[in-house]
């Protein structure tokens, strides 16, 4: 039913729409000449332009202010409002609201991206300029277009000053872990000197096995058995898996089982990736088990081996992928205090990760509180209020 006020419409009624253009290798730079060129959505990685290239033979253009849609490969349906004037690429077109708000315009692209996404399914993903302009939306007039945009704004503007103390709690945190885990800040109370050991002799350590996963009689147990996907999806606690093993599967393998409190440290492909066992669990052999002695905390240990994350991905062999081997784990020298200073500086990190974890948490609710308001809004079901006098 289409609202009291309100038609049934299409894009082409109210944008152009600026189809990018190839510019030849060698005429585009990174020093600075001619006009910004953007390519693609790695121009735009976390929700920013990032300017890198120029070229002075740009076609065309967006202005600021025009909508900026991934249209060929990877990224298809990637969105971003251009901030400025830039030569664009045949992977990307710009959507310019001539007879519609801008900004309601760009709503309507972010609620059609499923559109998009369902257009470019194939071997090669692509969007076509029919499947944007052929675009279907209801159209209210123009003041309530300019209100339901504000509103709308006015939530995205909650969410990005939220995403931005997130950050800010993210690089505290970071800086914490510097100071906190080498001893170079010390905790009130504590002043006896810290030792500087090799993991091997304050842990110890075995990988995991795979069963055959052609047996069935090995799955289906009671013990969790760990991959790198499920400690990259649940990050610092693993308390369940999708697969789990039996006692048939841990007996007929190189699989073993952890006790809970068993650090979980990445070997392959996410190299460096930690998590920690809530519960007994068992792990592939891309995963080392971690026991630490009574003289290293276990939330020390993961807080001081993910503090190494990004060095790691550096020191790992080079092959086909990174990776790394027990031996070098087992070399790693970490600097100790006494348990009792381990344990206190964990709860201290533990503090920064509680309020993280309510900021993400914030930032979701507000992202899906939005959706669903825009969805309401965009279609006419819950109508806003417009003064007329001021339109």
């Amino acid at each position: 039913m289409v609202p009291e006020g309100w038609r049934k419409g299409t894009f082409v009624e109210g944008i152009d729409l600026i189809s990018g253009q190839h510019v030849e290798a060698q005429h585009v730079n990174e020093t600075g000449d001619g006009h910004p060129y953007l390519t693609g959505p790695a121009d735009f990685p976390n929700g920013s332009i990032i300017v890198s290239k120029y070229t002075d033979q740009g076609r065309k253009f967006s202005r600021k202010g025009d909508i900026l849609i991934t249209v060929k490969g990877s990224g298809t349906g990637k969105v971003i409002e251009s901030d400025d004037n830039y030569a664009i690429s045949r992977q990307l077109m710009a959507i310019r609201a001539t007879d519609f708000d801008p900004r309601f315009t760009y709503y309507n692209v972010v609620s059609s991206l499923n559109r998009y996404e369902g257009a470019a399914a194939g071997l090669i993903p692509g969007i076509s300029r029919e499947d944007v302009l052929g675009t279907p939306l209801l159209i209210p007039p123009f003041p309530e277009q300019k209100m339901i945009a504000q509103i709308l704004s006015t939530w995205d503007q909650a969410i990005t000053a939220t995403e931005r103390l997130l950050e800010n709690s993210q690089q505290r945190k970071k800086g914490l872990m510097q100071q906190l885990l080498t001893g170079k800040k010390r905790l009130m109370g504590f002043e006896d000197e810290w030792e500087e050991v090799k993991l091997a002799t304050v842990a110890e350590m075995n990988s995991g096995g795979t069963p055959k996963s052609s047996v069935a009689d090995y799955y289906g147990g009671n013990i969790p058995w760990v991959s790198i996907a499920d400690m990259t999806s649940q990050g610092k606690w693993i308390d369940h898996t999708e697969k789990n093993l039996s006692k048939l599967g841990i007996e007929n393998s190189a699989a073993r089982i952890y006790p809970a409190n068993t650090v979980l440290y990445a070997m392959y492909a996410s190299i460096g990736e930690c998590s920690i066992a809530r519960v007994p669990t068992s792990s592939s052999q891309a995963i080392l088990g971690i026991r630490p002695s009574k003289n290293l905390h276990f939330e020390f240990l993961y807080f001081y081996l993910s503090s190494l994350k990004e060095e790691i991905k550096l020191q790992g062999q080079q092959g086909t992928q990174s990776n790394l081997n027990a031996g070098m784990v087992k070399a790693f020298e970490i600097p100790l205090p006494d348990l009792t200073e381990q344990i206190r500086i964990s709860e201290v990190l533990n503090s920064a990760d509680r309020e993280i974890y309510a900021l993400q948490e914030n930032v979701h609710a507000l992202k899906k509180e939005k959706k669903a308001l825009m969805q309401q809004l965009l279609t006419g079901k819950r109508r806003v209020k417009v003064d007329l006098e001021a339109a």
